[in-house]
């Protein structure tokens, strides 16, 4: 899906065609947005014929990038960042997918492949307030990785309570299930610590003016997104630490509960000893033995076991044992 829409300075906004492409990035006065969203073979090759940007930054492009990054071409810039795939969180799975920006002197090209609700938020913002695109086309591209880094923090408000769940689940219950969800948290939360990172770090270098083609009035503005994905790196860090935390007190309380488990066990094993011994004893064969032809034999010999039994629990009892 191609998407292509232009704005003069004195505001003329328009949706050129593909044809009419190349005569609006000709003029210097006129900012071109051109989105491709799951192109086809044609619509890609806007990107050789008609930008002419470097081979290497279109087979990164087509490509998918496992981590963001920024590689500056003199006249342009390329970012990949990535965003939440909004449809995988509806099967509460988390993932994500990149976002190719091209960033020109009078042009920004956005590529993706998945659906990105940041681009399309602010397309429909630029139709209704073309104010968004009189500006140079950094501001443009500002707009559009706010949206995106707004859209993680629901993601990790939901991690955060799920965090706090699953703490309580701890102590309450720990068994198998407890245990799936406690790894199923960490993997999303070091997944999303390895995406954060390398895009803090890209938001720190467009906003310290190390790229010549963002001004210095658009660098404070990245500086606050910076902020943003700043504080939501620490909350990721925050809560790897807690689940670092939870997994050692998930076997703790797993530890302490066998060593419960096998207290009981011994004490009930302990206390059969001796039983087990006496009736030993009694079961012996021979023709000789107390209470062996009396009446009350059985009886005295279930009473002096109980016996046993009773004092044995009452001293381990008295011990803290059990």
């Amino acid at each position: 899906m191609l998407s292509i829409i232009s704005c003069t300075k004195g505001g003329d906004l328009k949706e050129p065609t593909v044809e009419g492409l190349p005569e609006s990035l000709s003029d210097r006065d006129t900012i071109t947005w051109v989105d491709l969203y799951n192109p086809t073979d044609k619509e890609i090759s806007l990107l050789t014929e008609v930008f002419k940007f470097h081979p290497l930054a279109i087979e990164d492009c087509l490509s998918t990038v496992p981590n963001p990054k920024i590689d500056d071409y003199g006249e342009y810039l390329y970012v990949v960042i990535h965003g939440i795939n909004a449809d995988a969180l509806k099967r509460d799975e988390l993932e994500t997918h990149d976002l190719d920006i091209f960033l020109g002197k009078n042009h920004l090209v956005t590529f993706h492949k998945g659906y990105f609700r940041s681009v399309d938020s602010v397309i429909e913002r630029c139709k209704r307030n073309f104010s968004i695109m009189q500006k140079d086309t950094e501001f443009l591209m500002h707009k559009i990785i706010d949206s995106l880094v707004d859209n993680y923090l629901p993601i990790i408000d939901d991690l955060g309570e799920k965090v706090d769940a699953l703490e309580k689940d701890i102590f309450a219950r720990s068994d198998q299930k407890v245990l799936n969800k406690l790894f199923a948290l960490k993997k999303d939360i070091l997944y999303l610590r390895r995406i954060i990172h390398p895009q803090r770090e890209i938001l720190r270098n467009i906003s310290s003016g190390e790229h010549k083609q963002i001004c210095f009035e658009c660098r404070l503005h990245f500086k606050d997104v910076y902020d943003h994905l700043f504080m939501i790196s620490e909350l990721i860090e925050s809560y790897r630490d807690t689940l670092s935390g939870a997994m050692e007190a998930y076997l703790s309380v797993v530890s302490n509960r066998l060593n419960e488990v096998m207290k009981v066990l011994t004490v009930i094993a302990t206390i059969l000893m001796p039983l087990t011994l006496v009736s030993g004893i009694f079961g012996m064969n021979f023709s000789h033995m107390p209470f062996l032809q009396s009446s009350y034999g059985f009886t005295f010999t279930m009473v002096f076991m109980g016996i046993i039994a009773l004092v044995m629990l009452l001293f381990f009892k008295r011990k803290g044992w059990w």
